[in-house]
């Protein structure tokens, strides 16, 4: 019986996704950075989503893919001026790491003065906004 026990117990372990890029659970759906109007979004497919708003309602926003232990690189920055209009950027937001703490999203980002790190804290929300939403269907062509 204990032997039947253990080659079940194996041939489950076996047959688990092999790729390890699973999300931490919990950390699907949206987050607002507290303070600025900066969303994130974690889709089922390990995607994602950055949207940032300036003051203007101009638009930046880069996509990724959730990485084994919560690394993410992020694509090219695109800019959307108020009215729509992509604007060549320029901008990288390279390499973070975001995990999940007791229900607070952790986005670690270089430092303004590109000295160590920055821990930027985010609250989960019930959506995104209609205009991030909008350019999250554009991003990954939904």
């Amino acid at each position: 019986m204990m032997r039947r026990l253990t080659h079940a117990a194996l041939l489950c372990l076996l047959c688990t996704e092999a790729s390890g890029q699973t999300a931490e659970q919990g950390l699907q759906g949206s987050w607002k950075y507290l303070r600025a109007f900066t969303y994130v979004h974690v889709d089922e497919q390990d995607r994602v989503f950055q949207c940032r708003l300036d003051t203007d309602l101009n638009v930046q926003f880069a996509t990724a893919i959730y990485q084994v232990g919560g690394a993410i690189e992020w694509t090219p920055v695109r800019f959307f001026s108020l009215y729509g209009k992509e604007v060549p950027s320029g901008r990288e937001w390279g390499s973070n790491t975001i995990e999940l703490r007791s229900r607070i999203m952790f986005l670690t980002v270089p430092a303004v003065n590109r000295q160590g790190t920055e821990r930027e804290e985010y609250d989960k929300v019930a959506t995104l906004p209609t205009i991030c939403e909008h350019y999250r269907r554009m991003a990954f062509e939904e």
